[in-house]
C-alpha cells in the first residue's frame, strides 16, 4: 500500500482578505503547518506529500526560501506549481534553483513512481506564456506537455495512473453547491484536453486539481476528478489517498481545533 497526503493553496505571504471560500487565516500558516506535521508524524504511514499549487502568494526569492523552511519535513514534499507560484517571468527558474527538493529531477513536470501507482505532476499554463501568470485564468496544456504526458501514460499500463495539475477540470457541480449553475468552470478547451488524455489512456484513473479552494469529486467516464480546499481556510482540510492493488481510497480530513486557535467556519 502507498499513502500520500494531498493539500493545496497555502498562499504564504497572502493578506487575510482576498479570494476565499471560508474564513482564511494566512497569518496562522506556521501553526497550521505545525499541526499538520504533527499529524503526519503521529500517523507515521505517509509515504509522501503532494502540494497542489499556490504554495506562495507572490513569487519572490524570500518567500520561496521561507516556505521551503516551513516544509522541511522528513516526509518528501512535492509541488505542482500554481498560478500564484508563477507571478514573475523568472519564477520557474527561481523555484528550480532555490527549492529543487519540491521537484523530481529538477523539472517542473515530473512523475512519482510507486509500487502501486504512478503520479504525473504537470502544472497547467495560464494565458500565452508558459510558466508565467499575470491575470489570465484560461488554463491550458502546451502541445509538448500533451505529448509528454501521453508517452508517460503508456508506461507500466498495468498500474493506475494519477495526474496532478493546478486548475480543476470541471466546475463545482450543482448537486454539491445547491446553485442553479456549476461554479468555477474552467475553459472548455482545457477540459477537452484532459478528457482526450483519459480517453486515449484507460489507466488514467484520477485527476487532482486545486485553485478553487473547494473540495470536489466528480466521476466522469470512469475517471475520478478531485479538488481540495485551501489548507489555510477553516476548517483546514486535506486529503489522504491510500492505493493498493485494485483499490483506491480517498479520505477528506480536517485539522480543526488541532491548530490551537479559535476560528470561524460557516457550516452552511
Amino acid at each position: 500500500m502507498t499513502k500520500f497526503l494531498y493539500l493545496s493553496d497555502t498562499h504564504f505571504g497572502k493578506e487575510p482578505n482576498g479570494f476565499q471560500q471560508q474564513q482564511s487565516y494566512p497569518e496562522r500558516l506556521p501553526e497550521i503547518l505545525g499541526a499538520l506535521k504533527h499529524e503526519v508524524d503521529r500517523r507515521g504511514d505517509i509515504d509522501f506529500i503532494l502540494h497542489g499549487g499556490d504554495m506562495i502568494h507572490t513569487a519572490s526569492d524570500a518567500d520561496i526560501l521561507a516556505i521551503s523552511k516551513m516544509f522541511d519535513w522528513e516526509v518528501p514534499v512535492y509541488l505542482c506549481l500554481g498560478n500564484h507560484d508563477l507571478t514573475s517571468p523568472e519564477a520557474l527558474e527561481r523555484w528550480m534553483e532555490l527549492a529543487p527538493q519540491f521537484f523530481k529531477d529538477g523539472l517542473p513536470v515530473y512523475s512519482i513512481e510507486t509500487p502501486d501507482f504512478i503520479l504525473h505532476v504537470a502544472p497547467n499554463h495560464w494565458g500565452e506564456k508558459d510558466f508565467h501568470w499575470e491575470t489570465c485564468q484560461d488554463a491550458r496544456f502546451s502541445e509538448a506537455q500533451m505529448a509528454a504526458l501521453s508517452l508517460k501514460l503508456n508506461s507500466r499500463p498495468q498500474l493506475p495512473h494519477f495526474l496532478s495539475t493546478h486548475s480543476p477540470v470541471f466546475g463545482i457541480p450543482v448537486v454539491q453547491s445547491g446553485l442553479k449553475e456549476p461554479i468555477h468552470v474552467p475553459v472548455e478547451s482545457f477540459t477537452r484536453q484532459i478528457l482526450s488524455l483519459a480517453e486515449m489512456h484507460p489507466n488514467l484513473c484520477c485527476v487532482l486539481g486545486a485553485h478553487t479552494h473547494l473540495n470536489m469529486r466528480v466521476e466522469h467516464q470512469g475517471v475520478e476528478f478531485v479538488t481540495v480546499s485551501s489548507i489555510i481556510e477553516a476548517p483546514f482540510e486535506y486529503k489522504i489517498f491510500e492505493v493498493t492493488e485494485g483499490n483506491i481510497r480517498m479520505s477528506t480530513c480536517r485539522l480543526g481545533s488541532g491548530c490551537g486557535f479559535d476560528y470561524r467556519y460557516n457550516e452552511e
